[in-house]
């Protein structure tokens, strides 16, 4: 299975994680709603690293599923098409920006609270909520299209936080268009500096 970093897993059952210091919130959120999100560490041997979500930002679980454990896969780009539950200003303001993100070529998609909710139809957003987005490039994408996405991001009615996906992992739009010497890389091993060419160099399996 090709799961990536915020992709939204289906699971078959919720007694699926592979846990044993599970807390409670963890069984009760997954019987609401059995949806995990992939984490950075991915997949390895047949199991998927993933990170349970509860109702609170403070409800976080890392955990782990067997790959065969997982009825349905939802990728950030699958779920920019889902019609929003509800009327909430991260939604407007991923409507509104849709309109910029569609005309550069790069895949996005919502990812963090909105996207969950977006899965799986269970209020998640609160009036505090950012929204957090997605974007791929698998090559050095065009300077201009990062900056438009930054400016229509800017003026969004609420905090937008868009991280952009690249070979060798995760950096913040932001950070990236300030032409830094080094910037913050997310990686299945952990945060680390690197220089901005080191971004299009596939991470090492």
């Amino acid at each position: 299975m090709g799961v990536r970093p915020h992709d939204l897993l289906r699971l078959t059952t919720p007694n699926a994680l592979e846990a044993v210091d599970a807390p409670d919130w963890a069984a009760r959120s997954l019987a609401a709603a059995p949806w995990v999100v992939v984490r950075r560490a991915g997949l390895a041997r047949g199991r998927i690293a993933v990170g349970v979500r509860g109702v609170s930002r403070a409800e976080r679980f890392a955990a782990v599923v067997a790959e065969d454990a997982v009825a349905e896969r939802l990728s950030p780009e699958d779920l920019r098409h889902h019609t929003p539950p509800r009327a909430h200003p991260a939604f407007a303001a991923m409507a509104q920006l849709g309109r910029t993100l569609d005309a550069i070529p790069l895949h996005w998609g919502p990812a963090g609270a909105a996207g969950y909710e977006l899965a799986t139809g269970r209020p998640t957003l609160t009036p505090a909520s950012d929204l957090d987005l997605v974007l791929r490039a698998d090559g050095v994408p065009d300077r201009s299209a990062l900056a438009a996405v930054s400016d229509a991001a800017a003026r969004a009615p609420l905090r937008v936080d868009v991280v952009v996906e690249t070979p060798a992992g995760a950096v913040a739009l932001d950070e990236l268009l300030g032409d830094p010497a080094e910037v913050l890389l997310r990686t299945p091993q952990g945060p680390r500096l690197a220089s901005p060419d080191e971004l299009w160099v596939a991470a090492p399996c």
